[in-house]
Parts: structure tokens; C-alpha cells; sequence
């Protein structure tokens, strides 16, 4: 019974401590993503939307244009800066603000202990937006 009792915690505290969970694509889908310095960098949602950052064809999911996470020779891209996605100890990732204009979280693939981060794939594949 204990140890029953004790994978019923675990399964509950990573349940708990889950990047993105299935409920918060509703409020996802549509927030915009802004750079500390207030470049729009595209939208979340599904693949079809112009501006999403899962549409192959958008410029904000390009390996080319200046304003996608996805080039890895821009600021928000890149594994070094402190405005990038894919560093996991940038201290200014990007912002994903909703429709209210409040930000509701950062782009950002970690640290692992801080919450208020999103994984962009996490999202992606937990919103099925691919």
C-alpha cells in the first residue's frame, strides 16, 4: 500500500509540474509572442494560421527572417542570447501575451523548475498545432 501510495505521488507531482497541459491550448491558441524589446515574433495555433510559429510557410517559423525563433542566427534563435528561445538560461526569452494584452508566460525551452516557461515544441505537440 505505501508503495502504491508513493507512485501515486510521483505520477501526481510530474502531472502537476507538466510544462503545458492539455487545457491551456485554449488559451494559448492566438496569444502573440513579443521579444523583450517588442518585436512581434508571430503567433501560437495551429499550422494554417498566417503568423503561427508551427506554419511552415510563415516568416515567423523561417530559418531565414530576422523575427523567427527558428533562425538559429537571430537573437531569439540562437543558443546563446539572453533574448533567445533556446537558451535555457536566457533571462529575457520572449513573451506570450493573450488577447487581453496580459503575458501569460514565456517561449522558452527551460529551466526545467520555472513554470512560467513553455517549451515552443511542448506546446506544439501537446495542441497537436503541427
Amino acid at each position: 500500500m505505501i508503495i502504491i501510495r508513493y507512485i501515486l505521488g510521483l505520477l501526481f507531482v510530474a502531472f502537476i509540474n507538466a510544462d503545458v497541459n492539455s487545457w491551456d491550448c485554449s488559451n494559448l491558441e492566438g496569444s502573440k509572442i513579443y521579444s523583450a524589446d517588442g518585436d512581434y515574433l508571430g503567433e501560437l495555433g495551429p499550422s494554417w494560421k498566417t503568423d503561427s510559429i508551427y506554419n511552415s510557410s510563415s516568416e515567423y517559423s523561417s530559418s531565414w527572417s530576422q523575427d523567427s525563433i527558428y533562425n538559429e542566427s537571430s537573437d531569439y534563435g540562437n543558443n546563446y542570447s539572453s533574448e533567445s528561445v533556446f537558451n535555457d538560461s536566457a533571462s529575457n526569452p520572449p513573451k506570450i501575451v493573450n488577447d487581453d494584452n496580459e503575458t501569460i508566460g514565456l517561449l522558452s525551452i527551460g529551466p526545467d523548475w520555472d513554470n512560467e516557461r513553455k517549451h515552443p515544441e511542448d506546446i506544439k505537440y501537446t495542441c497537436d498545432w503541427d
